[in-house]
């Protein structure tokens, strides 16, 4: 049988053996409990670096996106303002042709005016020269007239056609020009809509100081 001096010895031994092990158990947890601190702060801060990441990215598609869409929504402006003046240009060069020969009929008549005027006086005078008398005078005198009227309503008949045919043209140069000028106006792009950027990365971690864009739509 073992000794009592033995068994205290050995009951010692238990004893320290077991407060051996729970202090190793405890120095074990809190390794371990450390450990997986660190592995979740790891985690947080790459989870937290892949969000400023695609902020970036997405921020920078955004802006760039935006300043794109502006600029060629401004470049379809110019464009239809420069087809306006066009338009407008060529729209005032039919009128102006259209007035020329309105202008040269009603030179021209008036000329044919005088010619006819003065053609029916000669007959007038050849009459008075033949030295005719009575009834018949009169009548030739009158036919003159007469001849002299024809030719004077036929010459206004012309100037009539002239202008009528001016105001058709101008009439059609204008509706061409807006038919142009809706057409400009339909191909000119809506006004850019500011979009809503990606909102801030939320997270802890190191800040990668990306320079993550941002924009003043106002300007």
């Amino acid at each position: 049988m073992i000794g009592a001096a033995a068994a205290s010895a050995l009951s010692a031994v238990g004893t320290v053996t077991g407060i051996a092990s729970s202090a190793f158990g405890i120095m074990q947890s809190q390794q371990q409990a450390q450990y997986q601190a660190a592995v979740a702060a790891q985690q947080a801060n790459l989870q937290y670096q892949q969000a400023q990441q695609a902020t970036f990215r997405d921020r920078q598609q955004q802006v760039q996106k935006y300043v794109g869409d502006v600029q060629a929504q401004q470049a379809s402006v110019n464009q239809y303002q420069k087809q306006i003046n066009n338009n407008n240009s060529a729209l005032n060069k039919n009128y102006q042709q259209e007035q020329l020969k309105l202008q040269e009929a009603r030179s021209s008549a008036a000329f044919k005016a005088q010619a006819n005027y003065a053609k029916a006086i000669g007959a007038k005078g050849s009459v008075l020269a033949a030295g005719q008398a009575g009834q018949s005078i009169g009548l030739l005198a009158m036919d003159a007239d007469r001849q002299a009227g024809f030719a004077t309503a036929e010459q206004n008949a012309s100037l009539r056609g002239a202008e009528s045919s001016a105001a058709v043209g101008m009439d059609i140069a204008y509706d061409q020009a807006q038919s142009a000028n809706n057409q400009a106006f339909s191909r000119v792009g809506l006004p850019v809509q500011a979009p809503t950027l990606a909102p801030d990365p939320i997270g802890q971690g190191d800040d990668l100081n990306l320079g993550i864009p941002t924009y003043n739509w106002s300007t």
